[in-house]
C-alpha cells in the first residue's frame, strides 16, 4: 500500500532462523530468463531480515536484460558502503557495466568502471582495497591461437583503479599469464572460447591477489605489482598436492578468511548455457575451507558444507565465514541461501518463492541504514473503521510505529502505537479520520522519522 513502486521477489523461510549471526542478508535477485512480464517483480540490490522481509530494496530493472548483481557491504575511506554491479549482462555469463558505491544514507557516492579503453566492467567481482582503490574484472573477446588456429577467445583482465579518479594503477591480462591449455572446457565453435572464466578477485593477507579461474579449476596467487603468478592451487598445473576432499572444480568466490583458510564455493558442475558445457565432478555443490601450507606445498580440507536440499549449483554461488564462526552460503543458480554453525548444523535455510529467481551471491553483514527520505504512510477505509499502513525503505532502526490521525493535516493526534512486524506494518483502527501520519520509533522510543500526512482513501 505504501510503496506500490516496489515489487521485490518473495522469500520462503524453509528453516526458521535460530542462533544466526548478527546482521542482515544481502541479495541481488534476478530472473534466470531473458524476459519477464512487466509489473510482476523487479531485480535489484536487496537487504532482508531473517524472516525474509525486505529492509531495503532498490529496483534496477526486470528480467535479465538489465539487472544488479554481486551486492555486498564494503569499506571505503573508513566508512561502510554498499556496492553492486549494474549493467547489461550477456547470456553466456559476462557483463558490461559499472559498479555502484552507496553510503549509509543510500546516496550514490561513486561509480567505478574499466579504464584504458575497455567498454565496461564485468559483472563478476569488485573489491575495494584499504588503499581506496578497486580491483575489478573485465571480459572481452580477443583473437588468439588455439591449437594453432586463430579464433576468438574470451580474455579476462584485472584492473586496479582509483575509486575517486578512475585512474588505472595496475592491469593484469589473463592470456599473457594463463595458457588456454590449462582449461577443462571444450571450445564451442559458436562462442568465444571461455577457457578461463575469472569470477573472483580479492587481496590476500600479504597484499597480493587471489583469482578464481572457474574453467581451469584453479586458484591463482598473483603478484599485485608485476602480474607474475606466484602459485597455482588446483587444476592441471597445481603447485600443491591436494589431500582427499580438497580438489574442487568449476568454483566461485575464493577468499582468504580471518582464520587463515581459503574459502571456496565448489560448484563441481558447469552450466552448458553459460560456459559451453562442463562435466560434473560430483552430485552436489559444496562450500569448502582449505588449509594451505605454502612451504610443504600441500592443501587439506578443513571443513565442508553441502545444501540441506542436496543442491548442485551449475553456476554462481558464494561462501562466507562470519565473525562468530558461522558459515553463510549462497547457492547461486538455485536461489537458496543457508547459514550453518561451524559444526555443520543448519541454523537458517531460505529461498526465493519464484524458482526462476536467483542471486549470484548471498552474504550476511551488519548494516545501519539511515535513509534521508521520510517514512511512507497510507490509509484505507473499512466498513468497521480504517487500516493504516507504514513503511520506511532502508531504515534499520525502526522498532515500532506511532499512528497519528485527524480531520485535517494540521490537526493530528496520537491514536495507536504498535511494534513493527514487517517491511510494511498494518494497523487496524475502529474509528475513521480524513488524514493519517506515522512516526518511526527506535529501540529507545525516540522519534527518528515522521511521514507526511496522507488522506485516507
Amino acid at each position: 500500500m505504501t510503496r506500490p513502486d516496489l515489487l521485490p521477489p518473495g522469500i520462503t523461510v524453509r528453516k526458521s532462523a535460530e542462533s544466526t549471526a548478527p546482521g542482515h542478508v544481502f541479495l541481488a535477485p534476478k530472473t534466470a530468463g531473458l524476459l519477464q512480464a512487466p509489473g510482476t517483480l523487479q531485480s535489484g540490490p536487496m537487504i532482508v531480515d531473517d524472516q525474509g522481509q525486505p529492509v531495503w530494496f532498490l529496483p534496477r530493472g526486470t528480467g535479465a536484460l538489465n539487472y544488479a548483481t554481486a551486492f555486498q557491504k564494503q569499506t571505503y575511506r573508513g566508512n561502510p558502503v554498499l556496492t553492486w554491479w549494474e549493467g547489461a549482462p550477456i547470456p553466456t555469463g559476462f557483463g558490461v557495466g559499472y559498479w555502484v558505491v552507496m553510503d549509509q544514507s543510500y546516496k550514490e557516492i561513486a561509480r567505478i568502471t574499466a579504464g584504458n579503453g575497455y567498454a565496461g566492467a564485468d559483472l563478476h567481482d569488485m573489491q575495494i582495497t584499504p588503499d581506496n582503490t578497486a580491483l575489478l574484472t573485465i571480459a572481452q573477446p580477443k583473437l588468439h591461437r588455439v591449437e594453432g588456429i586463430p579464433r576468438l577467445v574470451m580474455n579476462y583482465v584485472i584492473q586496479e583503479v582509483d575509486v575517486e579518479t578512475g585512474k588505472v594503477l595496475h592491469e593484469w591480462d589473463g592470456l599473457e599469464h594463463v595458457p588456454v591449455s590449462e582449461s577443462y572446457l571444450s571450445p564451442n565453435p559458436l562462442l568465444p572460447y571461455d577457457y578461463l572464466h575469472l569470477n573472483s578477485v580479492t587481496l590476500d593477507t600479504d597484499g597480493n591477489l587471489l583469482l578464481s579461474g572457474r574453467n581451469t579449476h584453479t586458484v591463482y596467487k598473483v603478484d599485485r605489482k608485476n602480474g607474475d603468478i606466484l602459485w597455482r592451487l588446483g587444476g592441471k598445473k597445481s603447485d600443491f598436492a591436494l589431500a582427499e576432499g580438497a580438489p574442487f572444480s568449476w568454483q566461485h568466490d575464493v577468499s582468504r578468511e580471518s582464520d587463515g583458510t581459503l574459502s571456496i564455493f565448489d560448484n563441481t558442475s558447469a552450466d552448458a548455457a553459460e560456459t559451453g558445457g562442463g562435466k560434473p565432478t560430483d552430485t552436489v555443490s559444496r562450500a569448502i575451507f582449505l588449509s594451505i601450507d605454502t612451504s610443504a606445498k600441500t592443501a587439506e580440507l578443513v571443513r565442508s558444507y553441502t545444501s540441506p536440499d542436496g543442491l548442485l549449483s551449475t553456476s554462481q554461488g558464494s561462501t562466507q565465514l562470519l565473525p562468530n564462526g558461522n558459515v553463510f552460503v549462497g547457492w547461486g543458480a538455485h536461489g537458496y541461501y543457508t547459514e550453518y554453525a561451524r559444526s555443520g548444523e543448519v541454523l537458517m535455510n531460505s529461498s526465493f518463492k519464484d524458482p526462476a529467481v536467483n542471486s549470484y551471491r548471498a552474504f550476511r553483514f551488519p548494516w545501519r541504514g539511515r535513509p534521508t527520505s521520510s517514512p511512507a504512510v497510507a490509509g484505507r477505509t473499512r466498513s468497521d473503521g480504517m487500516t493504516v499502513y507504514a513503511s520506511w525503505n532502508g531504515s534499520t532502526e525502526v522498532v515500532s510505529w506511532r499512528v497519528l490521525a485527524g480531520d485535517t493535516p494540521q490537526d493530528l493526534s496520537v491514536v495507536e502505537e504498535v511494534d513493527k512486524d514487517a517491511f510494511e506494518t498494518s494497523v487496524a483502527l475502529a474509528d475513521r479520520t480524513a488524514y493519517v501520519a506515522v512516526q518511526a520509533l527506535d529501540s529507545g522510543g525516540q522519534v527518528i522519522g515522521t511521514s507526511k500526512a496522507a488522506p485516507v482513501r
